[in-house]
């Protein structure tokens, strides 16, 4: 029968692998459902009581104080909490004390000025912050990936509410508002939105903002939006810990200095930030600082009521939903250096009933925030019974929104909405309804609610009821942000059992494809094979739609899958059993190694690490699992060299010893740079290059010689390169990046000033960088036509280290640059150890990713890189470049496989290498997918062995074609 080529297998592969990705992660990446439908306003015992119980009077309505007229939201983005604090004997001179206006007020004028720990739902990426803090609702994993491609919102939010009733509404700042709520700020004159992704740019967004936020505050307006940008840009860029930080923080604290001038009592200034700040100054993970931000509202008039008793009060409320919700305090004092229990924290999502509740507009339809309590204030504040039956009303109203939310889900999604299971949540619900009837057939209780007075006696029995009545609804209310967290992401157990099938069956034909020793297969049972798998399939989905459509619907399995994947499953399942049997072209030369016992050493190493992806703590340390395994494979290489030897002289002994141990050497330290994960503190301990600068004599001396070292290492490398051309490209590019190196290293401790020369350092030399790779890619691919030289590939690598280097920061840059040195060495050697070598080269990918700064965490995606030749957001090219940043290590060794060895066969087991640990990581994910940590730990770490895995079959693919 005729063969395949090698290459179309590979595509075949590619494909089956592609396929059941796609199918896995529609069963396991899901949003929540929205309803297109608007929150009303509630009476305060509107279906009361709502259990079956008899109630004889309707307790009386207790009034608040009238709404704001007007209120002025200033978003400072990445406003983490300690950036507004008053810290004696600070440690950071860069970001503490640098804002102390809002604390300020808040210790002088405290019953008008209210200061929150502001905790963000992760991911905390912009679009998503803005998102929940309009509409109440919390976010899903598959949401952080849509931070640069916001989309209009499609759900009720506080903002449509408020146009209604406040027709005169400006924006001024970050554009994100605009993408989000097009239908509210659809006035070209009262909106002033700005490009939010000018990362590199800490000015012209708050600079354009200031020049129309005063004439505005001049003039007749209701609502005013303004979401500043400059601090976020600043942590990009050089992190918290820099002058520039100071500078940004100090402006805005003038901006609040004199935007109080225009507050008075009929307007509410909230201040608040959508995220913290990473200490690298990044954000999108799920770490303290990233988690903890700042709210902050004011007025000239009382927001709280005045006395000790209702201070208890709030403090026992905020204390038990830190309780319920498992807040970490004593942590985030650790974490961020102040003492978190004298600062209540507020979920971002209870803005909106607080909002609304502030503004009297309705509360969003799909809010599952909690009102927060210091701000419930009636009109006459005079009696403590009235006073906390209004406060009861607030809470009630904000849970009859919730229950007819919950009850509208139910609808949807009966199975896990259903009455049995959320009965642990209504059942403080009907506790609190209970305590309320009882209440309300008290004769003494309606007197204490009006002109009489009742006995002290009463007094507290009524007040002690009214208690613990706002607290079963708030336990309701709290309760309920748990159960959907817990349940938000419906999984589609079907469509991730088809997608595991089928990357299993891809995993096996990459497993055989391996073999040389397969029978030849007669075309008969091929076409018997392919046809069975059809039939089978296609049985298979007869039964689905027919049979037991029913039950697969309760059930909710393959809820996802529409006529054209069971399709597609079908034609992959059958290509899939198709090339287990067929044969592909094999070289004319045989393999020299097939033989080796040193298979169960690669494969044993592959299954082992495939395996760590099951555990939450391997996963955390897998940056120091891999240097483990690299030192332990690097001895076996050097094993095996010893082996290998048929003459033992000094310099033959020396040269097998000193490959490896330089291998090691290069390994242990690069291994003191990378980047913590939360998890890892406080046992983690790396080199940053933010402790590269120019400040003092001894880190300038060390970031002299650092700078010079790049400088020798791209001569050296430049003279190894056989085409002038080529090596003074290289040359040109290495020199570039050295001085892009330089400059991040001066601005440590220089504020920042736009200048033709900051631009011709961060865009036009970049893209001399990524010509320059261009032109000499595409010469060393011709020169390869025709001469089949290795140190055209050789070439290659070179030339790419630079375009790799160039997106990362100085420690990565370096290393980057230094990777062919490594790649070099793993070539160099006998036949007898090429399974060896590979093996290191598959680990050294990974090595090289995480010495690189970078982890599988949301926190670590560099999107600086997005702006690396670029003055402003570009979508497609800033997804390359973030890509190029993060795979960084996998391209140099997938370049490298090139130079290690020319026999075509590796390239199966280079693709085998990831076939089997994401197979592994999607059966360890739908196991652990109700896990505490699937989201957190597991689900980030496979969608990085997703792209890991997609770019080894595409460079598998690229390299049969050039070998």
């Amino acid at each position: 029968m005729m063969r395949p080529s090698l290459g179309l297998v590979l595509i075949i592969q590619t494909c089956i692998q592609v396929f059941g990705l796609y199918i896995f992660l529609k069963g396991f990446l899901l949003t929540r459902q929205t309803f297109d439908l608007q929150g009303k306003s509630y009476s305060s015992w509107d279906r009361f009581p709502l259990h079956d119980v008899p109630s004889i009077h309707i307790p009386p309505i207790v009034p608040p104080k009238p709404s704001f007229k007007r209120t002025v939201v200033i978003l400072i983005d990445a406003l983490r909490f300690d950036f507004v604090l008053n810290i004696s004997n600070p440690s950071n001179p860069y970001f503490l004390n640098q804002f102390p206006i809002l604390h300020h007020l808040y210790e002088t004028q405290p019953r008008s000025s209210l200061l929150y720990q502001f905790r963000a739902d992760p991911p905390t990426t912009t679009m998503q912050r803005v998102k929940g803090l309009m509409t109440g609702s919390l976010p899903t994993f598959i949401d952080a990936g849509a931070n640069f491609a916001s989309s209009a919102v499609g759900e009720d939010h506080l903002l449509f509410h408020i146009k209604q009733k406040f027709h005169n509404m400006y924006l001024m700042g970050d554009d994100t508002w605009l993408n989000l709520f097009p239908e509210i700020f659809d006035d070209p004159s009262k909106t002033f939105a700005s490009d939010s992704f000018k990362m590199l740019d800490l000015d012209s967004v708050d600079n354009d903002i200031l020049s129309h936020l005063w004439t505005v505050m001049e003039g007749e307006w209701e609502v005013a939006i303004a979401h500043f940008l400059g601090v976020d840009h600043c942590g990009h860029t050089f992190g918290p810990s820099d002058p520039n930080m100071a500078r940004k923080l100090n402006q805005m604290n003038t901006v609040m200095e004199q935007l109080l001038t225009f507050i008075d009592e009929d307007t509410l200034l909230v201040v608040m930030g959508d995220h913290g700040m990473s200490l690298e100054g990044d954000h999108g993970g799920e770490s303290v600082e990233e988690l903890m931000s700042t709210l902050f509202m004011h007025s000239k008039r009382p927001l709280t009521i005045e006395g000790d008793y209702y201070k208890k009060l709030h403090h026992r409320i905020h204390q038990a939903r830190a309780t319920r919700l498992g807040y970490d305090i004593p942590n985030i004092s650790k974490r961020l250096s102040y003492n978190a229990s004298q600062y209540p924290i507020v979920s971002q999502i209870h803005l909106v009933p607080t909002l609304a509740y502030l503004l009297q507009v309705p509360i969003p339809f799909g809010n599952l925030g909690a009102i927060i309590p210091d701000i419930i204030y009636p009109t006459d504040d005079g009696n403590q019974i009235a006073n906390l039956v209004h406060m009861v009303e607030q809470f009630r109203m904000n849970a009859l929104q919730v229950h007819d939310y919950l009850h509208q889900y139910s609808k949807s999604h009966a199975a896990d909405f259903s009455q049995d299971k959320t009965q642990a949540l209504t059942r403080h619900l009907y506790r609190a309804e209970e305590i309320m009837v009882r209440l309300t057939n008290q004769d003494q209780f309606q007197k204490a609610m009006g002109a009489s007075v009742a006995t002290t006696t009463d007094k507290q029995e009524f007040s002690s009821l009214l208690e613990d009545a706002i607290l079963e609804y708030d336990a309701f209310l709290i309760s309920t942000i748990k159960y959907c967290e817990a349940i938000w992401a419906q999984f589609d157990t079907g469509c991730m059992v088809i997608g595991i099938i089928l990357l299993i069956s891809g995993t096996l034909s990459s497993l055989l494809l391996l073999s040389n020793k397969t029978k030849p297969t007669n075309d008969k049972s091929v076409l018997v094979l392919g046809m069975s798998a059809l039939i089978i399939s296609c049985s298979f989905v007869y039964l689905r739609y027919a049979v037991f459509a029913n039950l697969f619907l309760s059930k909710g399995w393959f809820e996802k899958m529409e006529v054209l994947d069971w399709v597609g499953v079908s034609l992959v399942l059958t290509l899939s059993c198709i090339s287990l049997l067929t044969q592909h072209e094999k070289p004319s030369k045989p393999s020299v190694y097939w033989y080796k016992y040193d298979w169960f050493v690669l494969l044993a190493g592959g299954l082992a690490q495939s395996f760590t992806l099951g555990s939450n703590s391997f996963v955390i340390w897998e940056d120091r699992g891999t240097r483990f395994a690299l030192a332990t494979l690097s001895f076996l290489w050097m094993i095996r060299n010893l082996q290998a030897l048929t003459k033992y002289t000094k310099k033959t002994v020396l040269q097998s010893i000193g490959y490896p141990f330089l291998l090691l050497v290069f390994v242990r330290l690069t291994g003191l740079t990378g980047q913590c994960r939360e998890e890892q503190f406080p046992d983690c301990v790396y080199m940053y290059s933010s402790s590269l600068e120019f400040g003092n004599h001894v880190t300038g001396y060390c970031s002299t010689a650092f700078l010079i070292a790049s400088l020798f290492i791209v001569y050296y490398f430049s003279r190894t390169i056989q085409s002038l051309l080529v090596a003074g490209m290289y040359g040109i590019s290495g020199f570039i990046v050295v001085i892009k190196m330089a400059q991040e290293v001066y601005q440590k401790n220089a504020i920042r000033t736009e200048s033709l020369m900051t631009k011709y350092l961060d865009v036009y030399l970049p893209r001399v960088v990524y010509g320059l790779c261009l032109i000499a890619t595409i010469g060393s691919m011709c020169q390869w036509v025709y001469t089949r030289n290795k140190h055209t590939g050789w070439a290659i690598l070179l030339v790419w280290s630079t375009v790799l280097a160039i997106v990362q920061r100085p420690f990565a840059s370096v290393i980057l640059l230094l990777s062919p040195f490594c790649i070099r060495l793993l070539s160099t050697g006998t036949p007898s150890s090429l399974l060896i070598r590979l093996s290191i080269l598959h680990f050294l990918g990974h090595h090289l990713f995480f010495v690189t700064g970078h982890q599988a965490t949301f926190t670590s995606l560099p999107w600086k890189a997005a702006f690396v030749g670029f003055d402003e957001m570009n979508y497609y090219g800033g997804m390359i470049l973030v890509t190029l940043s993060t795979m960084a290590g996998y391209i140099a060794v997938w370049i490298g496989w090139f130079l290690v060895t020319e026999d075509v066969e590796t390239l199966s087991l280079m693709t085998l290498l990831q076939s089997i640990p994401t197979c592994l990581c999607a059966i360890f994910i739908w196991i652990l997918r109700r896990h505490l940590m699937t989201w957190k730990i597991f689900a980030p770490r496979f969608l990085l062995q997703i792209l890991v895995q997609v770019g080894a079959h595409l460079a598998a693919i690229v390299l049969e074609k050039a070998l």
